[in-house]
């Protein structure tokens, strides 16, 4: 595309641009991917052999719980790798409400070498004790750590790492039985980071609720998703965290009433837990962490961009049309011969900056900076080899 074409294109972007972030319904932007660096020199990514002997791996406390420790059993089996916490095996972690009002439970996960933490399951307590599990992970290449979370339905961690995998035990094991270590960085992605650490009161409802209604206020407070922007022009991913977080209000509204009814029932659980996934899948929505929500807000730009600068070319086309005098007097004002290429250019841009003069009076032309830059940089790139 040529120099002056894309001037062109430039000038009605940016005039489209005006119009647009005005007119357009203000949806909830994704949370930046940010990334977390466990800064432990004694942690260990490990490849497990395909279809070994069981091997033994230790987990051990961050700064934030020197005192914790897991041990467990990691065995290779076809399209799967087992993980084994046996009972007794996990000592020295505290309850996570201890770490601040955002926090309820752990989670136990598992860290690819380019940073993708998959959530293998929830440490749960009996009391003061946490009780032993039994996950599995597709990944065959990994690190583990446990994370201080709000709910069991997490799909990226906190920042608050309470252990990780620091190695192997069983030195003396053959060498086909013993996993490979990996070198590099320990560190994972996530969207979630804004959390509340300020200390609070353990409450003596069941933890599921807790958790249940954490996981409800962590969606709405993400979201952004206000009740009256319905029935305006949405993204689909807004829509549909939108739906989420109204139907977890109703299952924690229903788990509310089992447990004032049987404070010990069953149902209590069931419906918070429930509440919690629905909540958290409307969460990862609003925020990015799951579905295309960059890619189709940009989507949506770029139509409404496109749909400007269809009705701009309209308007200047039958403007032209109803005012064939002026167009000749233009006409008749230009040089005879034709111009260099050089006085083209400048006369296209003259006509940009005079249709931007003339739009910028009126109050739909203020836009933001990102907006247009965004634009540009669209614009401007070059697809990927």
């Amino acid at each position: 595309m040529d120099i002056s074409r894309r001037l062109l294109i430039i000038g009605f972007l940016l005039i489209g641009a005006a119009s647009h972030s005005t007119a357009a319904p203000q949806n909830p932007k994704p949370a930046p991917l940010k990334s977390i660096v466990v800064n432990e020199p004694e942690g260990q990514i490990l490849s497990y052999r395909f279809q070994s002997g069981p091997t033994d791996v230790r987990l051990q406390g961050t700064s934030r719980a020197r005192d914790a420790k897991i041990k467990l059993k990691i065995g290779s089996r076809p399209g799967f790798v087992e993980l084994d916490i046996n009972r007794g095996a996990i000592s020295g972690l505290k309850p996570a409400y201890l770490f601040g009002k955002d926090f309820l439970t752990y989670v136990l996960w598992a860290v690819s070498v380019d940073g993708r933490a998959a959530n293998l399951g929830e440490i749960t307590f009996e009391g003061q004790n946490p009780v032993s599990i039994n996950v599995t992970t597709p990944y065959q290449t990994f690190w583990l750590m446990v994370t201080a979370e709000p709910d069991y339905a997490v799909t990226d961690p906190s920042p608050y790492v309470v252990l990780y995998s620091v190695g192997q035990n069983g030195a003396d094991a053959s060498q086909d039985k013993r996993a490979l270590r990996i070198d590099g960085k320990l560190f994972y992605y996530t969207h979630y980071t804004d959390y509340d650490s300020a200390s609070r009161e353990k409450d003596l409802a069941p933890n599921e609720l807790l958790q249940a209604r954490k996981a409800v206020e962590l969606a709405s407070r993400a979201g952004g998703l206000a009740d009256d922007h319905r029935g305006q022009t949405a993204i689909k991913e807004v829509e549909q965290s939108g739906n989420a977080r109204t139907l977890a209000r109703q299952f924690l509204a229903k788990a509310e009433t089992a447990y004032k009814n049987d404070p010990k029932g069953s149902d209590v659980v069931q419906y918070s837990r429930t509440a919690a996934q629905i909540a958290e899948n409307g969460r990862a929505v609003a925020l990015g962490a799951v579905g295309g929500v960059v890619i189709r807000q940009l989507e949506n730009e770029l139509q409404a961009l496109q749909s400007e600068v269809n009705s701009l070319r309209a308007e200047m086309t039958k403007s032209s049309e109803g005012n064939p005098t002026a167009a000749k007097s233009v006409a008749d004002s230009l040089p005879a011969t034709k111009p260099a290429p050089h006085e083209t250019l400048a006369l296209k841009i003259g006509g940009i900056v005079d249709t931007v003069k003339r739009l910028a009076t009126q109050p739909i032309a203020w836009f933001g900076l990102i907006g247009w830059a965004i634009v540009v940089l669209l614009l401007f790139r070059r697809p990927s080899v």
